[in-house]
C-alpha cells in the first residue's frame, strides 16, 4: 500500500494511498483527521485485537465506517450504507465497486499506516 501525506492549502492534514485504497485516504484526511486521542485509542483497539483481548472494532465517524477485526481493516463510506445493507456490501456477487468509497487491508498494515500517519502529524 503506496501511500503520500501531505498539507493541503489551508493547512489541514491529507493522505493520498495507492489504487484499491483510496478510500483509506479520505478517511485519513476527513474523518480521522489530526485528532491524536482518536488515533491513539484506534492503534490500543488494533492491539488489543492481535492480542485477542477484543474480537472486533467499529467506529462511525462523519463520512466513514471502520471496522476492524482480526484479520482486516476496511472502511465504507457511510453514503454506501445508505443506498446498501452491510450484507448486500458483503456479497461477492455485487457489481458496485468504487475505490473511493470503500477499501480494506490487512490489520497490520492498517496499524502501520496509523503509526506513519501519527508520526506525520507530529513532525
Amino acid at each position: 500500500m503506496d501511500f503520500r501525506f501531505y498539507y493541503n492549502d489551508r493547512q489541514l492534514p491529507c493522505a493520498r494511498l495507492s489504487m484499491d485504497h483510496e478510500a483509506f485516504g479520505l478517511w485519513l484526511s476527513d474523518d480521522l483527521s489530526d485528532d491524536g486521542t482518536r488515533l491513539a485509542e484506534l492503534i490500543e483497539a488494533i492491539d488489543a485485537i492481535i492480542e485477542g483481548r477484543k474480537p472486533e472494532y467499529e467506529w462511525r465517524g462523519q463520512d466513514f465506517l471502520l471496522r476492524l477485526n482480526r484479520d482486516d481493516a476496511e472502511v465504507i463510506a457511510l453514503e454506501l450504507l445508505q443506498e446498501h445493507s452491510l450484507e448486500d456490501l458483503e456479497d461477492e456477487d455485487l457489481d458496485f465497486y468504487d475505490a473511493e468509497s470503500r477499501a480494506m487491508c490487512g490489520l497490520e498494515d492498517f496499524r502501520d499506516l496509523l503509526i506513519e500517519w501519527r508520526d506525520f502529524l507530529e513532525e
